[in-house]
Order: C-alpha cells, then sequence, then structure tokens
C-alpha cells in the first residue's frame, strides 16, 4: 500500500435567484428544470418552454467545510482502488 493517496470530494453549492412568470403563477407550471442557471418552464396546455434567466448569486456558495461525499483513493490521481468512502 502506498502512502500517496487521492482525496475526491463533492461539495454542495447554493445560488438563490428569482424570476418573475408573470402573467401565469407556479400553479399554472406542468413541468420546469434548471440548466446553466436557467429556470425552464412548460406550462399547463402548451406544449413549449419558456425560459427565464434566475441571474443567481452564488457569490461565495460553496460549504467548503462540509463535503457532501468524500472518496478516497490508493496513489496519485489514480481511481483504481478505493480505500473509502464516506
Amino acid at each position: 500500500m502506498t502512502s500517496q493517496i487521492t482525496i475526491s470530494a463533492g461539495y454542495t453549492c447554493v445560488a438563490t435567484g428569482s424570476v418573475d412568470l408573470s402573467p401565469k403563477t407556479w400553479g399554472d407550471v406542468k413541468d420546469w428544470y434548471i440548466k446553466w442557471d436557467t429556470l425552464h418552464v412548460q406550462f399547463e396546455g402548451d406544449e413549449s418552454w419558456v425560459e427565464f434567466g434566475i441571474e443567481s448569486d452564488s457569490t461565495d456558495g460553496v460549504d467548503w467545510k462540509r463535503p457532501a461525499h468524500v472518496d478516497i483513493y490508493e496513489g496519485e490521481f489514480e481511481f483504481d482502488v478505493e480505500l473509502a468512502s464516506h
């Protein structure tokens, strides 16, 4: 076993923004998803998708203190032998 290890840590990032759905409301939403800071909405009775730019304020939004998931591997930037996972 080598003394060199690789740590892969996944962190949670929080971004907050606001959009105006006028003249619609959230009750009119049939389906939705978010990608690249854009809210994509499909309203009831309409098959087309409408995009709303969120313009999130994500300044320092990563919680560096508490990783959501961590994997430890043997070697330097090697991912073949997993030693631990948390």
